[in-house]
């Protein structure tokens, strides 16, 4: 896309169905001091606070009731790929072990009206991919265009 929002963006779609469409850009870190995960800007639409992903089925478990965060999005939305809530943050503040948590937080989000998304898909604004926790938690923020993006399909022969 030409708009630099969306330029090289990898956004993860989270909710899709006849009101719209709603995601994050998840390959656009925000630099802070003051956070013990990675913040990323999400998107262009201001959101009320933060959305939470976590690749932690185990807290997805324990997750209390859904909350009017993340468009109402909850639980795991791909492979290994969480919404998480408050409750989850505070229990992730204390990682067991040495393992890194996996988790990230989101600054605003990107949405699409009604019939949009699909005539921009038409147009070919955007290309898709399959999501996991794999991916977007394994993989640099700066390297998951280059990753994600779809094999060079070389013009077809006029003869």
């Amino acid at each position: 896309m030409k708009d630099p929002t969306f330029a090289q963006t990898v956004i993860l779609l989270l909710a899709h169905n006849d009101e719209g469409a709603f995601g994050i850009v998840v390959n656009r870190p925000v630099k802070t001091k003051d956070l013990p995960f990675p913040l990323f800007f999400g998107g262009p639409c201001d959101s009320p606070g933060l959305v939470l992903l976590h690749g932690h089925a185990d807290l997805a478990e324990g997750a209390s009731e859904p909350e009017e965060e993340a468009g109402g999005v909850q639980g795991e939305v791909a492979p290994g790929i969480f919404v998480g809530d408050a409750s989850c943050l505070e229990r992730l503040t204390d990682p067991p072990g040495d393992e890194a948590p996996r988790i990230r937080l989101f600054r605003g989000y990107a949405g699409w009206a009604p019939g949009q998304l699909e005539q921009e898909l038409t147009v070919g604004a955007w290309a898709i991919a399959s999501a996991s926790g794999e991916v977007l938690f394994d993989t640099p923020p700066d390297k998951l265009w280059d990753q994600l993006l779809p094999p060079f399909f070389p013009e077809p022969s006029l003869n």
